[in-house]
């Protein structure tokens, strides 16, 4: 289970890498486009974009901007000039310096390795149309309701007669939200507490207002934990699917990490059978 959990991150930051590398190579070869100059040494805009790759898309869309682009650059001259002053003092010869570097380029010709395996990896849209067709259930969305509610203090159950004294006179419920409810969420919306599903609202009050009937129907006087609510339902939604096309770009996304990660815990099993492997 540990080394299934291992491998998802590893996936999860070699698509990430991955994509990135797409970008990479897609302005006039970055490696030859020098953007700053240290002790006659070429800094070009390929090595600002190694800098950033473990930043993520937030790190390259900073970099479009002037002043950003300003910003990451001199971050990494600092970074060249720190490198300089290591070799002159040496820190490149200490062991811990040789190991680390080392580990790198195992890790980087690991990736490598694995872009080649997946490079042709798959996912079309009939994969995900089967999925999304055997997996019903996981894209049901739950029955919900569109409700309001007055919120009025736990001692204050006489405001709740006025309430309903001036509902009855006709007064509308935004209105008198707005007037007496002390719910900072909704009350500026007229009490509006948008749609919710079972589960999201306190007992007391989920109970009364899915036990509202109709659009307009109103409950009595329901007292929870945060005082005495009045609910006005707006709309029951009935449970129903969300459309393909609407889940199909998160459907191919998962089935693109799960054939990954079984192409790769295949191979990495072959590749066991061809290099002798003994764990202590």
């Amino acid at each position: 289970m540990a080394r299934k959990i291992f491998l998802s991150l590893v996936i999860t930051a070699l698509l990430a890498n991955f994509a990135y590398g797409a970008d990479v190579n897609v302005n006039n070869d970055p490696a030859k486009k020098v953007v700053a100059r240290v002790a006659s040494q070429d800094i070009t805009e390929l090595e600002v974009m190694l800098f950033l790759q473990p930043f993520g898309q937030q790190a390259m869309m900073l970099y479009q901007s002037e002043q950003g682009r300003k910003m990451i650059i001199d971050d990494v001259i600092s970074m060249r000039l720190y490198a300089l002053e290591g070799e002159s003092k040496k820190l490149d010869e200490a062991p811990e310096f040789k190991a680390a570097l080392e580990n790198t380029r195992r890790a980087m010709l690991a990736q490598s390795a694995m872009r080649e395996m997946i490079k042709d990896l798959k996912v079309t849209d009939d994969d995900a149309k089967k999925f999304y067709d055997s997996n019903a259930s996981m894209f049901t969305q739950p029955e919900r309701i569109h409700a309001r509610h007055i919120l009025v203090k736990p001692e204050s159950e006489d405001v709740t007669a006025q309430i309903i004294s001036e509902l009855k006179a006709g007064v509308s419920f935004d209105v008198l939200a707005r007037k007496y409810s002390i719910d900072p969420g909704s009350a500026s919306r007229g009490g509006d507490l948008g749609e919710f599903p079972k589960g999201v609202m306190v007992p007391e009050f989920e109970e009364a207002a899915f036990a509202l009937k109709n659009p307009g129907d109103i409950s009595q006087p329901v007292k929870s934990q945060f005082g005495w609510h009045i609910i006005k339902l707006e709309a029951k939604i009935p449970a129903s699917a969300a459309p393909f096309e609407q889940v199909k770009p998160q459907i191919m996304q998962e089935l693109q990490n799960q054939k990954t990660q079984e192409l790769l815990k295949t191979h990495s099993d072959e590749l066991e059978k061809v290099y002798k492997v003994e764990r202590f």
